[in-house]
């Protein structure tokens, strides 16, 4: 297991940080990552882990936020890849859907969230706005000017939105198989854009 290609914007003492943040979290869980072990496990001093990345918390929102980053990668890559919105949307959805099921982060979040404290798992389900309107932002981007979805400006935003949570919370909490899923939730998007399912 490694952990995700470095951010090319990030700074290599940040990025080997976060890259041990990511090790000792898919290893041991959340509540396994200190700032002494990070630093340890980064090959850096305590006080170095705080001034690059804060407190705990901050270093979690930033650790969920650069593995967004690798899934938000596949979401523009599927947008660009079609013609058709919905196509797109759903082709998206399956791919998000797949990566996520084995995300080696994400399980460790989720295996991880009962019975002990877990600081991750909010910044997924009840503090997941920053995520939130990253993703929808960068689908927004991804839309603007290449479909014609039919909607104004206040309905695109709450369509993206509404997508984007139930993309998540399909991740979150799967049901169906990926395909089953991404089929179900292209419907949807169908539906609200008035075009054929």
């Amino acid at each position: 297991m490694t952990a995700p290609a470095p951010d090319p914007g990030a700074g290599a003492t940040r990025t080997r940080l976060l890259d041990a943040a990511w090790e000792i979290t898919c290893e041991a869980g959340w509540s396994a990552v200190t700032m002494g072990k990070l630093g340890q496990r980064a090959g850096v001093s305590r006080q170095t882990v705080y001034n690059e990345v804060g407190s705990k918390p901050a270093l979690g929102q930033a650790l969920v936020l650069r593995e967004e980053q690798r899934f938000l990668a596949v979401v523009a890559a599927e947008l660009d890849g079609h013609d058709d919105v919905v196509e797109a949307i759903r082709s998206a959805a399956e791919k998000l859907l797949v990566m996520a099921s084995t995300n080696p982060l994400l399980h460790a979040v989720l295996s991880s969230a009962h019975g002990t404290h877990n600081d991750l798992l909010p910044l997924l389900t009840t503090r997941a706005e920053p995520v939130i309107e990253a993703a929808t932002a960068v689908i927004a981007d991804r839309l603007h000017g290449r479909f014609d979805l039919g909607l104004e400006g206040r309905q695109t935003e709450v369509a993206l939105d509404t997508i984007v949570r139930l993309v998540l919370s399909h991740i979150m909490q799967p049901g169906a198989t990926p395909a089953e899923t991404a089929a179900d939730i292209a419907w949807i998007a169908a539906r609200v854009l008035g075009r054929p399912a």
